[in-house]
């Protein structure tokens, strides 16, 4: 399969390897969420890893995510955290997906879908300060009430999210923990699956609030929650790479890019990077952003286009076309991290790796050598 020089590099063994951390720390079986694509990463190999690493349970967003996930062949259970739209709930009962549930209304519709055939396994979600969505912990008995008198529903988990968890003072992730634990002693019947913690909550808190299972997202693949958060077992996963496409030397006073906002004080060496907005790489990347290039950081200059950007190598001596570039990862003892970009721009790592296109293609790795890849095309192994 034919790949462009813009690729992410996904280390299939660091992902096993922060499965296995979190669980020993938790102490509980763990829920590994993979929706958003696998934070980025692709869901098609990243969730089989989780698995056989020793997650339980895997977790999505929305049905349709699910139904990707069971078109892998992943028989395992699959959590729905934003629940069933009614228009969905006979494909969620279809494919025997596990759907959170907060209203009555929900539970009307899943409960219709599922006639006919396997009762529909729900868990209930309840909003014990994050102020999102759920039900309030002194509703949540009876709606847990109304779910076991019916027919076609399962009554399989309970659960909350926590606001503060990735706060220097977790204070109020505890109170939501303790509201937890108060709301499940008011229960008449405690689910299999109790889960309260996810990646930050996990690394601030367990075991407390541990409950039968966490549910991490994004330190699955590496990420710290928060720059506090930062535990050395953690192994990021992900490379991001490309190449010098062009490499010029330009006098002063040269416009560089859309709109002429950047211009050469004197002269200067611009590389071209074939890696744009249209890859995921935001425009406010300029100015502040860098990438480095022969292990050294290479300032992003010019407005950000949408499949091109501009660095300025002149400090870089020898950049030359086809050498690589690296936008997150390691290079000759230099590294970016995700959160390295996302203080240039102002977010979070969260949104650095979810914001990768399809585009850009996916290498998955075991002990460095490719094993599959993941095109806009499809996904394939190796």
């Amino acid at each position: 399969m034919p790949l462009r020089e813009s690729v992410a590099e996904v280390d299939l063994d660091a992902i096993e390897s922060n499965v296995a951390y979190l669980r020993r720390r938790a102490g509980v079986p763990l829920i590994a969420v993979v929706k958003a694509d696998g934070y980025g990463h692709g869901a098609e190999a990243t969730a089989p890893v989780c698995l056989a690493a020793g997650a339980e349970m895997l977790a999505v967003a929305t049905v349709e995510e699910g139904l990707l996930v069971r078109a892998c062949g992943i028989r395992e259970p699959i959590l729905v955290l934003l629940g069933a739209a009614p228009g969905e709930a006979r494909a969620a009962a279809d494919a025997g997906l596990h759907v959170a549930v907060w209203r009555r209304d929900q539970l009307d519709a899943l409960d219709d879908a599922a006639r006919g055939g396997e009762p529909i396994a729900v868990h209930l979600k309840v909003d014990t300060g994050l102020t999102r969505l759920g039900v309030m912990p002194d509703e949540a008995a009876d709606l847990a009430r109304d779910i076991a008198s019916r027919r076609h529903l399962g009554f399989a988990g309970v659960y909350t999210h926590l606001a503060t968890a990735d706060e220097l003072d977790v204070a109020f992730a505890r109170t939501q923990v303790d509201r937890f634990a108060a709301m499940l002693a008011a229960l008449h019947e405690r689910p299999r699956w109790q889960h309260v913690l996810a990646s930050a909550g996990i690394l601030a808190l367990a075991p407390t609030g541990s409950f039968t299972a966490v549910r991490p997202g994004v330190a699955l693949y590496g990420l710290p929650p928060a720059p506090h958060l930062a535990p050395a077992e953690l192994r990021p996963a992900l490379r991001l790479v490309s190449r010098l496409a062009r490499v010029r030397r330009v006098p002063a006073g040269t416009g560089v890019s859309y709109g002429h906002r950047y211009v050469t004080d004197r002269e200067r060496v611009i590389a071209t990077v074939p890696f744009g907005y249209g890859d995921g790489l935001p425009r406010r990347a300029s100015p502040g952003g860098a990438m480095l290039v022969r292990g050294r950081p290479a300032p992003i200059v010019g407005r950000v286009c949408m499949d091109l950007v501009m660095l300025d190598v002149s400090d870089i001596p020898g950049a030359r076309e086809g050498d690589e570039v690296v936008l997150i990862g390691t290079q000759q003892g230099a590294s970016r991290t995700a959160d390295d970009f996302a203080r240039e721009i102002d977010t979070i790592n969260y949104e650095v790796v979810t914001n990768l296109h399809p585009r850009v293609p996916r290498v998955y790795l075991r002990g460095a050598r490719a094993v599959a890849v993941k095109t806009a095309a499809g996904y394939s192994r190796t």
